[in-house]
């Protein structure tokens, strides 16, 4: 393979960046798990804007090898070298465990390497990685190409992603399909977190101690844009948007609601939800006004509600919820978990209480007693400045550049 050219750090030419994600929803492939995969589509589409070559490596959910180009980004699926792909949650125990033990320890399939030998890229950003593998840094590094990773999750730590199982953290119990992963991160050069509590959770086990460090937090979707909304009246319109996963804490904001006055408070739930869930949600609170709105887009959601709640009972990384509820004008009620501390504005743009329902209920409780709150809170995210999506890629594009070679100009 001819020698990779040397960049400078002070050039601000075009790079050509290879992207990591497990997922990348594609026309012919648009399974989303997470926001992780649409910060990566996003991101990607962004860089290419900008000027910067982009190829993203993901994983083929069905088996094939395959190439698709979309907007200007060169998307390549992997097969993936395991009992089967990642993110198909009907597998039994057993079979879970022993995909994760394999996972852990695989290396990267080859053609990860072809694939950098052809695109020849300046610098190579993982993001979500389950199922490639965290061995791509090993072949990154082995063709001298820099490596930045960004934490949206807790997959270097936990094979559940989450650090939490049942009602309760993961812990120790985790480590032992970890320990692959935990020492293949110390070839990652730089490495970015959506959050400082997500990155400093990271430190305090042992990784990236050799990495340079960076927190660059999510932004609003740019489809997202203020609503105006009057002086909430009964009943106080609570809204909640995400997964309905049990570290998500929805039936904790739903057991919060149960204890309002009868016609206080509705909870309007968006998402695909089984009925099963449904009904046993409706079981926690069997009085309480629970309107199940189905999928619905987050603008036209946030416009039909007074305020979004967040009552998330895990590490909660970097909720793109947050920041899309803020930028639409509506406040937040907000677990003190993750990053949701570092973006509300307690008493300003929102509500920090402690998880469960005792502090929600609270919340709740108080904003219903005095329903100005919500809009002295809604009003001080009017004009709130607020950085965009071209921040986060210039920030980003500045952490290539920091990593990436420097060689002295030529005189």
């Amino acid at each position: 393979m001819p020698p990779r050219p040397v960049r400078q750090h002070k050039e601000i030419a075009p790079m050509r960046i290879a992207l990591f994600s497990a997922l990348y929803p594609t026309p012919r492939h648009p399974k989303i798990v997470g926001g992780a995969e649409v910060f990566a589509h996003q991101f990607a589409e962004a860089l290419v804007a900008s000027g910067d070559e982009v190829m993203v490596l993901c994983n083929s959910l069905e088996g094939k090898r395959e190439s698709e180009f979309v907007n200007g980004v060169r998307v390549e699926f992997i097969t993936v070298r395991n009992l089967f792909p990642p993110f198909q949650e009907k597998q039994n125990p057993a079979a879970r465990v022993l995909w994760h033990v394999i996972d852990d320890w695989q290396t990267a399939h080859a053609d990860v390497g072809k694939l950098l030998d052809d695109f020849r890229p300046d610098v190579a950003n993982s993001n979500t990685i389950n199922g490639l593998t965290a061995d791509v840094w090993r072949v990154a590094k082995s063709k001298k190409i820099p490596t930045v990773h960004t934490l949206h999750d807790y997959y270097l730590t936990c094979p559940r992603c989450s650090r939490f199982h049942g009602d309760k953290s993961c812990g120790i119990a985790c480590t032992a399909l970890t320990v692959g992963r935990r020492r293949r991160a110390k070839r990652v050069d730089a490495v970015v977190s959506v959050s400082q509590r997500t990155l400093d959770l990271h430190l305090e086990d042992g990784l990236f101690g050799g990495a340079a460090k960076h927190v660059v937090r999510n932004v609003p979707n740019p489809a997202i844009t203020f609503s105006p909304r009057p002086l909430p009246t009964a009943p106080l319109r609570i809204g909640y948007l995400g997964r309905f996963s049990e570290e998500k804490g929805v039936g904790l904001l739903v057991e919060a609601v149960a204890r309002q006055k009868p016609g206080a408070v509705t909870l309007a739930l968006a998402g695909n939800v089984p009925e099963d869930e449904k009904a046993r949600l409706r079981a926690l609170a069997p009085h309480a006004d629970l309107d199940f709105v189905g999928f619905v887009s987050p603008s036209e959601f946030y416009a039909t509600v007074d305020v979004i709640a967040i009552p998330s009972i895990w590490e909660e990384p970097g909720a793109l919820v947050l920041v899309d509820a803020l930028a639409a004008g509506r406040p937040v009620i907000g677990s003190r978990f993750g990053g949701i501390p570092e973006v509300i504005e307690h008493g300003v743009t929102g509500w920090i209480v402690p998880p469960g329902a005792d502090g929600f209920a609270k919340a709740i409780e108080a904003l219903v007693e005095d329903p100005a709150r919500v809009l002295t809170a809604h009003e001080s995210l009017r004009n709130r400045p607020g950085r965009v999506f071209e921040d986060v890629v210039r920030e980003y594009r500045d952490i290539y550049r920091s990593v990436m070679p420097v060689v002295a100009e030529a005189t």
